[in-house]
Formats: C-alpha cells, structure tokens, sequence
C-alpha cells in the first residue's frame, strides 16, 4: 500500500526586490504597474555597456551587516539573508516551537557567484595576490549557507543551479521532500544579482538585453511587438514551505498550497528555446498536481521580453491549453523588477500566493504593439479582479531546462 503523501503548504514569505524589500510593497508596486527599472550610475555601473537595470534600490548593506559580514558574503547572499529574515518572522520560525535540525535550507543562486567573483579576479590580474574570501564568497552556495548558519537550521542544505528556472525547481525539490515525508519544513527559494562589469558585459555579448535605454521603466516590453530583449534585475524571493500537518499543530496561518511541480529539458539548443520542453514541463505539472487545463485560473509567464522566449512561451501553452489558452490570463511580471536569472522564479511565485490571497491578477506593464504571433490575453490594461483558485508559474532557462509549479488557494481536508 502506497503511503499518503503530505500537503505541502505556504507559510512564510520574504522579499527583496527593485520595487521594494517587503511582501507588501513589492505586491503594491507590482499591482499598481509600477517599474522598478532604473539607471545605473557611477560605481560599479560606470563602465558597462548597459545603463539601465533592476537594483534592490532601498537596501543598504549597512543596514543589515557590519563591516565583517559584508566581506564574508556576497550581495546575492545578503539580500537572501534580508528576505529570509522576513519569511521565518512570517512564518513564526523564531516561537522555538520547531526542532531546528528538521528545518532544510533550499536556496538556490545561479550567477551571483560569478558577480561576487568578478572584483577578485580583476584584483588577480592587476596585481597577482587574490584575497582568501574568493572562493566563500564567490560559492553559489552563499545564500543558503549564510542563511543556515545565521539561523542554526541543520536539516538539509543543498543549492540549485539551473539558471533562469533555479527558484522553480529549488522550490519544487522542497516540494517533494516534504511531500513525501523526509522533511517538515523548507526555507527555499533563489537569490541572485548579474550586476558586476564582467557579467552583464556577458549578457550583453549574447544581444538578449534590451537597446533601449531612453525609458527605462518602459524597456522591458513582453509579448509587444516592439520589445528587443530583457532588462537585468536582481532580488531574492524566500519561501517557507511546511507540511500541512506540521503547519496545523503549530497553529500558524495557511498562505497557500504548493499542489504541483513538472520538470523537462528541451534537449535542443544553449539559448534558443524549443516549445517541447516547456509544453512538456507544464504538462507534468498538471499531471503532478492531478490537474486539468480546466483547473488553471491564470498562468504567471517566464516573459523575459525576448523575442525567441516571449513567442515559444506562447506557443507552448497554446499546444497544453488548447482552445482554452485564448481564456486565460497570461502574465509576465520581469518587466516590473527586470531579470533576476536564478530569483525570478521565486518572486514571481511570490506574486501568485499574493494573486490568490486578493484575487487580483497584477498587469503585464509595457505591452506596446499587438504581435500576431503573441496573441494570448497578457492582462495589459491594469489589474484584474477575478475568481483565481489554481496558479500556473512558468520558469525556462537557458540551457533548455524548464521548471512549472502550480500553486492554489488552500483549503483544509480538500482531499
């Protein structure tokens, strides 16, 4: 007899992220159509080819860390501590109720790394000494180690890289492990920032950024015909995940019910997506969620302003959702906060546990000219009130690997 698997559920959330670090800002900004796309000036900005950019603008190291700690850890790995720091408050982590040996840390972070790195090997090359912090500082391990030993969590610890699908499938690993038992309570998530010269100037060579530069909370323009590529962002979007059973002894409110996780690989190209895998990956999902196409109330996109990613994502929910695709909402959220590579996935579900809370879908801001050939209901024309009780989050990276979760308004003894 197959044993009964646990309800995964929501209980915390954290956030830093251009439009604010806090839940609540961040969902105020993002509903109201606001960009948090800025100018880069001065500092590490000053020689790169890019202008624009979505910074953590309110966040000051100093703030947070002393002198120490900001040489120990990268910038990716402080704005995960700041928005884990949110999560376990919201989550009531801090009450001592919780044997810390059974709280995991899954924190992914893909680029941030090489970021952190970037000003050392500069150093090395000038000078030919390279300081003993490179290699802690530069793991992309970071993130999740200093949130593991700033809060003494002994269960496990593991890092995710899958690029721009690293908070999906971070999260969707969580998922499992206390789905099936071996674990009651995740800290997960992604944190990550590309801003160092070395590394946007890499991005910049694969002519995926946008050129335009004039406006820049108008840049970034998913699924508009005029958009010519994505805008670099950073942030950290932390969760905290619990088995439901853990969740109703401890007492502690129910955000939402994480229900389903699908995963695939393109097995096609290193930065041109093909529509098999992401088709694919959404179908596991609903089939993991024991779902249908008639469950899904509104899709989160990965909507990088691409011209290759914006028409795949299209096409591929149109082959899963058929007729129904021309129904749904469909919305992308980085042209409000930009890129973050391995945190866009993780704020963006953030959104949809928010979306279900208010029952609001948030805007798809930018959208300029209608293109035939995306041409599903983007939500460009302000919010939208409507009955939501199933999310679909998409997250597609490059190297074809592809990350669906599906999130829901929770509802006890739904079995």
């Amino acid at each position: 007899m197959t044993a009964k698997k646990e309800r995964v559920v929501v209980t915390g959330m954290g956030i830093a992220s251009p439009l604010g670090c806090a839940v609540q800002k961040f969902w105020d900004g993002l509903v109201k159509g606001k960009s948090g796309i800025g100018s880069l000036e001065g500092g590490i900005f000053s020689g790169m080819h890019t202008k624009i950019g979505g910074v953590v603008w309110e966040y000051d190291e100093k703030k947070y860390f002393d002198i120490k700690e900001i040489k120990r850890m990268s910038r990716s790995s402080q704005l995960g501590l700041v928005a884990a720091e949110q999560a376990i408050v919201h989550a009531k982590l801090k009450n001592g109720d919780v044997n810390p040996e059974e709280i995991g840390v899954m924190v992914g972070s893909s680029i941030g790394g090489f970021s952190a790195a970037d000003s050392y090997f500069m150093h090395f090359y000038e000078t030919d000494r390279l300081s003993p912090y490179t290699i802690p500082v530069s793991m992309n391990i970071g993130p999740g180690s200093n949130i593991s030993i700033k809060h003494g969590f002994q269960g496990p610890l593991v890092n995710v890289d899958a690029a721009c699908s690293t908070a999906a499938h971070t999260i969707g690993n969580a998922f499992n492990m206390i789905r099936n038992g071996s674990l009651q309570v995740a800290i997960t998530g992604a944190a990550d920032t590309p801003f160092s010269p070395g590394v946007v100037e890499a991005w910049m060579a694969l002519r995926a950024v946008t050129t335009r530069e004039d406006n820049p909370a108008e840049a970034c323009r998913p699924f508009s015909a005029d958009r010519d590529g994505m805008v670099l962002g950073e942030g950290a979007g932390i969760l905290v995940l619990e088995a439901e059973s853990h969740a109703l002894k401890r007492g502690v409110p129910i955000l939402a019910e994480l229900k389903g996780y699908g995963a695939s690989a393109d097995s096609h190209h290193l930065t041109q997506p093909s529509q098999k895998g992401p088709a694919l990956a959404m179908r596991r999902a609903l089939e993991d969620a024991g779902m249908t196409i008639a469950d899904i109330d509104y899709i989160n996109a990965h909507a990088t302003g691409t011209e290759w990613n914006d028409k795949n994502e299209t096409n591929a929910i149109k082959e899963v959702f058929g007729e129904r695709a021309y129904s749904i909402p469909v919305v992308g959220n980085k042209a409000a906060f930009g890129h973050s590579i391995a945190g866009s996935g993780a704020l963006e579900l953030i959104g949809c546990v928010l979306s279900l809370r208010d029952q609001v879908a948030p805007p798809t801001i930018n959208y300029k000219v209608p293109d035939p050939d995306c041409d599903l209901d983007y939500v460009t024309k302000g919010k939208r009130s409507l009955p939501l009780k199933n999310i679909m989050s998409n997250s597609f990276a490059f190297g074809g690997s592809n990350a669906v979760l599906i999130v829901g308004k929770y509802e006890a003894n739904a079995d």
